[in-house]
């Protein structure tokens, strides 16, 4: 008994019993922490992978919503709607080298006037009345247009003709690019049967509202081919797709044509320009009480003469600067 536990009781004996059972512990608990780490790994890698296959989806899904939108085949979406007016000047001098660029002479954009210089067109501008295009000027002024830009709804308050304004540039050799910020969602305007280009805002105040992004759409792929290099610096990050989404989803759109024309039939007193137009804005000539009108109905407003509305002393009621 006696030299049985003196054996048991020297030190490498005593070290044996306290320091293997310690081992096995650590190695379990050791072993037990890396599953869990792999399996977290794994999670993590499950997620991005199924959240990058989601975004795939997403942006075929919003591609696919434009394309129905525009009636074009080819769309692509930028970080402003202004790079999309760019890339579309920038298609243009390639496609077609004339030496003009037509505007019209109201209801534009403050870029049709200030992005031609970097492709050395000259500005040549198409008469209007109150914004929308005189047929007869545009078709004595398009066979030297190597396009002609305009917005779908002139000064978003008055609808553009557009199978006519088709009809002259097709004839005159000049390509026909819609400024369709204000009417996306339409069925008549913002139509890729009609315009060779399209281009628009999602922006701050427009029907659809992200806050920042636009797009432009073509109706053959060799427009975007000439363009690769200025393509690749206007992309958007792949979280927009998620944002445009929703956005897409509130288009205010039908809202602000029946909002339109509730007002002109509460100013039906008041000389409206283009009553009979539809449009998102109204614009009436200047009168103190359409102030006061706006003031009471809370509807915000823009003094004219301004390019981007009319050139005429007006009052420009911005409802499309309304929430729904």
């Amino acid at each position: 008994m006696l030299s049985g536990i003196s054996t048991l009781s020297t030190p490498l004996d005593i070290m044996s019993f306290v320091i293997i059972p310690y081992s096995i512990g650590f190695l379990y608990n050791l072993l037990l922490k890396r599953i869990i780490a792999v399996e977290d790994t794994f999670k993590k890698t499950l997620f991005l992978f199924l959240a990058v296959e989601d975004l795939e989806t997403l942006t075929k899904k919003i591609d696919q919503k434009l394309r129905t939108l525009t009636r074009h085949e080819h769309v692509h979406l930028t970080d402003r709607g202004n790079s999309a007016i760019f890339l579309a000047m920038h298609i243009a001098k390639k496609m077609n080298p004339k030496a003009d660029i037509l505007i019209p002479d109201q209801g534009g954009w403050f870029s049709y006037k200030g992005y031609p210089q970097f492709f050395g067109f000259n500005i040549v501008e198409v008469k209007t009345d109150y914004g929308i295009i005189d047929l007869k000027d545009l078709k004595r002024k398009a066979k030297t247009g190597s396009c002609f830009i305009f917005s779908s709804f002139a000064g978003y308050f008055a609808e553009q003709p557009l199978r006519k304004i088709k009809t002259i540039c097709k004839k005159a050799g000049c390509l026909m690019i819609e400024d369709a910020s204000g009417a996306i969602g339409d069925t008549k305007l913002c139509n890729g049967n009609y315009s060779d280009i399209i281009v628009g805002s999602f922006g701050k105040w427009k029907p659809v509202e992200c806050g920042y992004g636009g797009w432009i759409s073509v109706k053959s792929k060799e427009y975007f081919d000439v363009a690769q290099e200025a393509l690749s610096i206007t992309k958007v990050h792949p979280q927009f797709y998620r944002e445009i989404g929703e956005a897409l989803k509130n288009n205010k759109f039908k809202k602000l044509l029946a909002l339109q024309n509730t007002v002109k039939q509460e100013l039906k007193d008041f000389e409206v320009l283009h009553r009979d137009s539809r449009g998102l804005n109204v614009v009436v000539k200047f009168d103190p009480r359409v102030l006061a009108y706006c003031i009471e109905k809370k509807y915000p407003y823009v003094l004219c003469p301004s390019y981007i509305r009319v050139n005429e002393r007006a009052v420009s009621i911005e409802l499309k600067r309304l929430s729904f």
